[in-house]
């Protein structure tokens, strides 16, 4: 069905006002040369006959173009997600088209357009990619389809579809293309840290011959004896181990690089540790907190469980308030039971906000192991050693580079109280948290 034309249907092309123009060019130039008079006749005919052909074709009620966008359910946070628009023409007739499609007002695409052509009785897919920055749910409008006939003098727009919901989830490509890493030999290349394991487990596995890095404590020597080479005693690795993501939702945790907030960097790695735990055979767990607790799961490796956690993070929103530690110190009482790794992914400015929050942070790891997780400002540090020009550009990189040095200095006081630490960029927090999670894994630690 097609509905009924209106007059804001049809719009004049821009070859259009150049044809006029160069008529009007023409005839101003006849005065001067009489000779070009009767050729801006013959081109004004010809453009008026064109035009009303290319009008008949346009108001014609046989066009029959219809599109349909086709495009996932979910999408990927801060991932490029493919877009697909099926144009089918059941025309006899050739047609240039424009294509605007009414993007989700959360992308922030201005001048959204797609150009192709559409043969006579023939179908046409355009795709084109959105990379979207923020969670939630988004919707799409209208397609709007500008048609022109080869003349190109006016066009005629067809809106059809309607409005097409997208829900933007934590990155499950991102989580997909780690969880491929960390089981492959290209993993080094990518920063995937390949380690062997050199810490303790009692569940025997086999006996294998000695190489360079086995434990001296767990040579066979009856085997040995029996053999003509060292034989050492293999230990499954534990599983079943309890592992948490704890995400600070403050207004610390708003800034934003590359678009994307750093709560949103730590969503993103929270899903690839998450999957990466539960491949492992680990139990993964979720908490986050402000001034209150916002989420909390208990680790677990049930079959749903990365669905749950999914969903999970797919709901959470950043608050204003400031941070409360004490707050989250009793709720890790309550929710975890047993001595369990935690990644605390937060973002401390300046020395005071750490000293504010690490007698509670000393606490929590008397009884887990705690991973700090908070973000180098790479914004300042490119700053901070710019050249200076002026009084007070010195003084301002001069702060710069003390608020640099902090981070470094962070990073030793956590370490000097045997609290481990991971102090990153934020595009570079997925690669260096599954990192330490893996050497924590590889130690036997955990």
């Amino acid at each position: 069905m097609h509905k009924k034309l209106t007059r804001f249907d049809l719009f004049i092309a821009p070859r259009t006002w150049w044809g006029l123009v160069l008529l009007f060019v023409i005839f101003a130039a006849s005065y001067a040369f009489p000779a070009l008079f009767n050729l801006g006749k013959i081109a004004m005919v010809i453009l008026f006959f064109v035009a009303i052909i290319d009008l008949l074709l346009l108001v014609s009620p046989k066009i029959l173009l219809s599109a349909t966008r086709k495009t996932s359910e979910k999408w990927s946070l801060s991932d490029t997600n493919k877009v697909h628009i099926h144009i089918r023409n059941a025309t006899p007739l050739f047609w240039k088209l424009k294509i605007i499609d009414e993007l989700p007002e959360e992308l922030q695409v201005r001048n959204f357009l797609l150009y192709t052509t559409l043969d006579s009785m023939r179908d046409s897919d355009v795709e084109y990619q959105v990379k979207p920055l923020k969670r939630g749910l988004y919707t799409y409008g209208k397609i709007r389809i500008f048609v022109y006939t080869p003349f190109g003098l006016f066009s005629r727009r067809i809106s059809t579809g309607g409005e097409q919901k997208v829900a933007v989830y934590p990155s499950v490509l991102q989580m997909k293309r780690y969880s491929l890493l960390t089981m492959t030999k290209i993993a080094r290349f990518y920063g995937v840290k390949k380690m062997r394991r050199i810490g303790h487990s009692y569940e025997f596995e086999q006996i294998k011959d000695y190489v360079r890095g086995d434990d001296m404590r767990h040579i066979n020597w009856k085997a040995t004896g029996r053999a003509t080479n060292i034989k050492t005693n293999h230990f499954t690795e534990e599983r079943a181990q309890p592992v948490y993501c704890i995400i600070d939702k403050s207004r610390s945790m708003n800034l934003a690089f590359d678009g994307l907030t750093l709560l949103d960097y730590a969503i993103n790695a929270s899903l690839v540790i998450s999957n990466t735990v539960l491949q492992k055979g680990d139990r993964s767990g979720l908490i986050t907190f402000s001034d209150k607790v916002g989420t909390a799961i208990r680790a677990d490796n049930s079959p749903g469980m990365l669905n749950k956690l999914l969903d999970s993070l797919y709901f959470q929103k950043y608050r204003t308030t400031e941070a409360d530690y004490e707050f989250l110190f009793n709720a890790i009482g309550r929710v975890v039971n047993n001595r369990s790794l935690l990644f605390l992914f937060a973002n401390f400015e300046s020395m005071y906000a750490l000293h504010r929050v690490m007698p509670v942070l000393r606490k929590i790891n008397k009884n887990h192991l705690l991973v700090v997780v908070f973000f180098e400002n790479e914004e300042v540090e490119k700053y901070a050693y710019e050249t200076s020009k002026s009084l007070s550009e010195i003084y301002n990189r001069s702060v710069a580079r003390q608020m640099v040095s902090d981070k470094r200095q962070m990073a030793f006081e956590l370490n000097n109280h045997g609290i481990q630490c991971v102090v990153t960029k934020p595009q570079d927090l997925t690669i260096h948290t599954l990192n330490k999670y893996l050497e924590l894994k590889s130690k036997g630690i955990i």
